[in-house]
């Protein structure tokens, strides 16, 4: 999930990065229909990560100039020559927490609440006023990452699986974590990406809405904007449309099926179909059922002059075109989604290989491509 945050900072900043060694090529496998510019300018970009050996697969979705474009690259499992389409699932990783954030967002407007509410209120009685010189955090600070909680939990290594790195902590570990935690700063005031503090928005909805987060997941936003496709639990005909997911070098990697607590932080799954029609309801805000929620999402929460943070979202600038994105990483799966109002623009990018720097070159050409 997220694992290699370095990715996303770079990508940001636009630098460009070469791939660390050469690799053995295979042959290039695409619906591409190279029948416009947009199409030749995708297979141009992108072409060059697909015939890596190491590379299984890439769905594209591209909303630009009012226009909804999909391409498929690669196999969705090495070997059985089927290629992605626009409904193969993936495993979005961290970008579950922009849902997390729109869920957090709906439950506070459903209960006359607002984001500066104290996270100590809507928790377990028994756990400490989590607070630094009577400063508390506020569930704002829960969405924009500046609550002062850890990317992880201390203990979080007790248990810990590779191939299923948050199955072991439970709800009653993080509460009991939260008993003995101390806050080091004044929540608010320093910008620190943490798993563990988007897990707790999620465990707060659980236990204020006696709801699954899945649950809520599909009837507060899946269901209501039509994404059917964007859950947790996959039923038979969606486990044969699922991607394989491998290594960044190729190599297979089980599932990550079971988020435990961390499922506000990662564990959703989704295919270029549905983000391209998330990222359109956020576009075009006006016109989605979720209009307040989404635009109260939008609203800057935090700003120190070199970061811009969202709830859920990283808010950022390219020559004069405002945008938000977000990534997600699991084992054998990495993603990315773009939204500009500025530009009338929806990107999203889907890997069924793991996080990995030899694609921020491949990322970077594509982000500017629709961004001009």
């Amino acid at each position: 999930m997220n694992k290699s945050f370095l990715i996303f900072t770079i990508l940001l900043i636009f630098s460009i990065v070469a791939c660390k060694k050469d690799e053995p090529l295979q042959s290039i496998i695409t619906n591409n229909p190279m029948s416009n510019d947009l199409d030749k300018k995708i297979h141009e970009i992108i072409a060059p990560y697909s015939e890596k050996a190491s590379t299984a697969s890439v769905s594209i979705g591209v909303f630009k100039d009012n226009r909804t474009s999909y391409y498929g690259y690669g196999e969705t499992k090495k070997g059985n020559n089927t290629i992605p389409d626009s409904t193969t699932i993936y495993e979005i990783g961290s970008i579950s927490k922009t849902f997390t954030a729109l869920l957090m967002i709906d439950f506070l407007q459903s209960n006359s609440l607002t984001i500066d509410c104290p996270v100590n209120n809507l928790l377990p009685a028994s756990i400490p006023a989590l607070q630094f010189n009577g400063k508390p955090i506020q569930i704002k600070h829960l969405l924009n990452h500046t609550s002062g909680m850890p990317r992880l939990p201390e203990d979080f290594e007790p248990g810990y699986d590779p191939n299923n790195p948050y199955k072991h902590y439970d709800s009653t570990r993080v509460y009991n974590y939260l008993k003995t935690f101390k806050l080091a700063k004044e929540p608010g005031t320093t910008w620190e990406y943490s798993n563990l503090g988007m897990a707790i928005a999620g465990l707060i909805l659980e236990r204020q809405t006696q709801k699954s987060y899945e649950q809520l997941l599909l009837e507060r936003i899946s269901i209501p904007l039509g994404l059917y496709k964007t859950k947790i639990t996959l039923n038979k005909i969606d486990s044969s449309n699922f991607a394989t997911g491998y290594d960044a070098d190729g190599n297979q990697i089980p599932y990550w099926d079971d988020f435990s607590a961390f499922k506000g932080a990662g564990a959703i799954r989704s295919n270029a179909k549905d983000m391209i029609s998330y990222g359109k309801n956020i576009l075009f805000s006006e016109s989605s059922v979720l209009k307040t929620q989404i635009d109260s999402c939008l609203n800057v929460t935090f700003n120190d002059g070199s970061r811009k943070q969202a709830s859920g979202w990283v808010c950022q600038n390219y020559n004069g075109i405002e945008y938000i994105i977000h990534d997600g990483g699991t084992g054998g799966f990495n993603s990315y989604i773009l939204i500009s109002k500025d530009k009338g623009v929806v990107l999203v990018l889907l890997f069924s290989n793991g996080p990995s720097d030899k694609r921020a070159e491949y990322i970077t050409q594509l982000i500017t491509e629709v961004l001009k």
